[in-house]
C-alpha cells in the first residue's frame, strides 16, 4: 500500500433499506491495493474476492438511537472503500457480509432493487465454504456429510435457530500442525454460524478467537510458523450460487449466477505443507486455480 493511502479516502457512510450504501469522494489512486479482484459483473451486480483479515466496513457504535461510524486509519482499508475504487461512480450495496477474517466471494449490488433481488436469489441459492480447522478431522470424516443444527447466538447474544451442512474431507496430525479441511454449507444465515458450529464440534477454525478458540494453536500458526496474519481465520467462501425465479427478471439472469473464488495464497500454502495436499488438489481442482488479480484502477487524469 502506498504511503498515506488512507488520507486519499474521505467517506460519508449512510445506511439504506436492505443494504449499506456508501458514497465516497476521494482522489483516484493508481495503487492496486485499493481495488478488488472481480469474479462477476453485470450492470446491476458484482461478485468480488474479499481478502482475509479485511473488514467489510468501518465498525459502528449505536447510542441513543444514533449510529456513529468509527474510522480506523491505521487498520486495513475496508472492502467498501476498495469496492468504490474498483467500481468508480457507483453506489455500493453489501448484499451479505463476510467476517473480517474470512476471505472469498462477496456479493455487491449497484442499486436498491438489485440488492433486494440478489438477496432473495441468494436465499434460494447456496454458499459453500472451506475451513481449515484444528485437529485431524477423523471424527468428522467418520460421520460423512451431516447437518449441525441447534441455536447459535447472534451478535447481540440472542439465540437463533441455525443449520450448517458439514463434511470433513482430509486431515492429519503431521506437519505443519494438526489440521483438517472441512466443507461447510450454511442453510441459514446467522452471525458467525459456521464458526460456532465447528467450535461446538471441537474443530475450531484455525485463528478463531471467539468460539472455542485454541490460543496455543493460534500462537503457533501466527507467531511460530508465520502462516496466518493477524485478524485472519482459516475460512474461505469458495462459491456463491444465486437462483433466479420463474418470472422475467432483468436483474438476475435466467439460470441464476454460479461463481467460485479459488483459495488465496495463505490457505493454499498451509494445505501444500500437509501430507494430504495432493488428494485435495486432485479432488478439488477449482479450489486451487490461479487466484484472480486485482482490477486495474483507473488512471489519474
Amino acid at each position: 500500500r502506498t504511503e498515506n493511502t488512507n488520507e486519499k479516502l474521505k467517506a460519508t457512510d449512510s445506511k439504506a433499506m436492505h443494504g449499506i450504501v456508501v458514497f465516497f469522494s476521494f482522489l483516484l489512486s493508481s495503487d492496486p491495493f485499493l481495488t478488488l479482484p472481480v469474479l462477476f459483473e453485470s450492470n446491476e451486480l458484482a461478485i468480488v474476492a474479499k481478502p482475509g483479515g479485511v473488514p467489510c466496513h468501518h465498525p459502528e457504535i449505536k447510542h441513543n438511537g444514533k449510529t456513529t461510524i468509527v474510522r480506523n486509519d491505521e487498520g486495513p482499508i475496508p472492502v467498501l472503500q476498495r469496492a468504490i475504487a474498483t467500481f468508480p461512480n457507483r453506489r455500493i450495496h453489501l448484499v451479505h457480509r463476510l467476517d473480517a477474517g474470512t476471505s472469498g466471494c462477496l456479493l455487491l449490488a449497484f442499486n436498491v432493487d438489485a440488492a433486494n433481488a440478489a438477496r432473495e436469489g441468494l436465499a434460494r441459492g447456496r454458499k459453500t465454504y472451506f475451513a481449515l480447522c484444528r485437529g485431524d478431522g477423523a471424527s468428522l470424516r467418520d460421520r460423512g456429510k451431516f447437518v449441525a443444527d441447534g441455536d447459535v447466538k447472534d451478535s447481540k447474544g440472542i439465540l437463533r435457530s441455525s443449520e450448517t451442512e458439514i463434511e470433513g474431507l482430509w486431515g492429519s496430525n503431521d506437519s505443519p500442525r494438526r489440521c483438517c479441511l472441512v466443507k461447510a454449507q450454511p442453510n441459514t444465515g446467522r452471525w458467525h454460524q459456521i464458526r460456532q458450529h465447528l467450535g461446538r464440534e471441537n474443530y475450531p477454525i484455525i485463528g478463531e478467537t471467539k468460539h472455542h478458540p485454541d490460543r496455543k494453536e493460534n500462537r503457533a500458526w501466527r507467531d511460530d510458523l508465520g502462516l496466518l496474519k493477524p485478524q485472519r481465520i482459516g475460512l474461505h467462501c469458495h462459491r456463491i450460487q444465486i437462483s433466479s425465479d420463474d418470472k422475467d427478471d432483468s436483474i438476475l439472469p435466467i439460470g441464476g449466477i454460479d461463481v467460485s473464488c479459488p483459495l488465496p495464497s495463505d490457505m493454499r500454502t498451509i494445505i501444500d505443507l500437509t501430507d494430504w495436499a495432493g488428494d485435495a488438489r486432485d479432488a478439488l481442482p477449482d479450489l486451487f486455480e490461479p487466484y484472480p488479480e486485482n482490477r486495474t484502477p483507473p488512471h489519474e487524469e
